[in-house]
Order: C-alpha cells, then structure tokens, then sequence
C-alpha cells in the first residue's frame, strides 16, 4: 500500500462544485494579477501574463486533482458508464449514523431486558407481600373473616392439567431421547474409525 493513500484527502460533494472551486479560483487570480498591473501602470500588459496564469492554473489542479474525493470517490479511478448511479457520500453518511443510532437502541433494549424482569419481580413481591400482611391483618382484627379464595380460570387449570398429566410422558420421553443419543454417539464413532 502506498504511504500516499494513508492522507486523508479533500472531499467535495459534486463534480461542479469542484468546477465551481476552479473558475473561483482562476477568477481570484486574475483580479489579482489586474490589481498588481494597475499598480505599476502596465495594464496594457495582461494578455501577455493570461497564457503563463492559464498553465499555472491547469498544473495546480492537475496536482491537486489526486488528493480530492468527489462525492465519495476518488478522482485517480476511472469514470462509470451513465447507467451507473453515482455515489452518494451524503447519503453514505446517513445511513452509517443511522447504523449506528440502531446499534445503540439495540444495546439499550438488551440491557433493560436484563434489568427490568429484575425489577418487576422485585416490585411484584413487595406488592404481593403488601396484599398479603393486608389480608392477614385484616384476619386478625376481625375473628369472622374469611380468606378470598383464588379462583383459577377455567382455561388455566386446563392447560395445567393437560401440561402435568404430560410431564410422565415427557420424563419417559427424555430417557429414551438419551439412550438414541448415546448410541448415535457410539455408532458415530465406529463409522469415524472404519473411514480411518
């Protein structure tokens, strides 16, 4: 890699800006040049130094021209067919910080979803603790008080029923799954030491 590709070089939006940077420029020289002949009193002189400011003008930005990056490319590669949308650096841009911006949300969705079950258990057992000491206080102020009973959706106590009356199968389930495993493993084994 060439040292020279390590320099940052000079960005520009649009090939006419750089346009637009290169007639300023010329245009700048040239006033200065007509302050300084009207300050000698040779005016008349002009034409003879405008051949000399052109050459030195193409040369400047024949130099300059290998440290710019227009829109996003450097000015060294060659030129893209017409059917070719161009670079957009502004939009390059954009869309990075917007990466960027997405990444962070991400690391704070995933750091409160490490927190906040924490904290809703915590406040839930205190809420839990506070109902709880309420309704035993109120059983000991009045000897005619009745626990609420905890009715149960009928819904719930299907699926609970459903989820242990399959907690056997499962448990049969998971020792035979073993067993397959195990033996898969061995066979695994003795195919590996037959190829050898």
């Amino acid at each position: 890699m060439d040292a020279r590709e390590d320099l940052p070089k000079v960005s520009i939006e649009t090939e006419q800006d750089w346009k637009r940077i290169q007639c300023n420029l010329s245009d700048a020289l040239v006033a200065r040049l007509d302050q300084e002949l009207e300050a000698r009193g040779q005016s008349a002189d002009k034409e003879v130094f405008l051949p000399h400011i052109s050459q030195f003008l193409d040369t400047l930005f024949e130099i300059a021209r290998p440290n710019l990056r227009i829109n996003g490319r450097t000015t060294e590669e060659p030129s893209q067919d017409d059917d070719v949308e161009p670079f957009d650096e502004a939009l390059d841009r954009h869309i990075w910080s917007l990466s960027d911006q997405r990444l962070k949300w991400d690391k704070e969705i995933a750091a409160r979803r490490r927190t906040r079950p924490r904290e809703l258990m915590g406040h839930l057992s205190d809420i839990l603790a506070q109902h709880s000491s309420v309704e035993l206080d109120d059983a000991q102020n009045d000897p005619s008080y009745e626990f609420p009973a905890t009715a149960v959706h009928p819904e719930l106590q299907e699926i609970l029923s459903n989820a242990v009356s399959l907690s056997p199968e499962l448990s049969q389930s998971i020792a035979s799954q073993r067993d397959r495993a195990i033996r898969s493993r061995s066979a695994y084994d003795e195919v590996k030491t037959l190829r050898s």
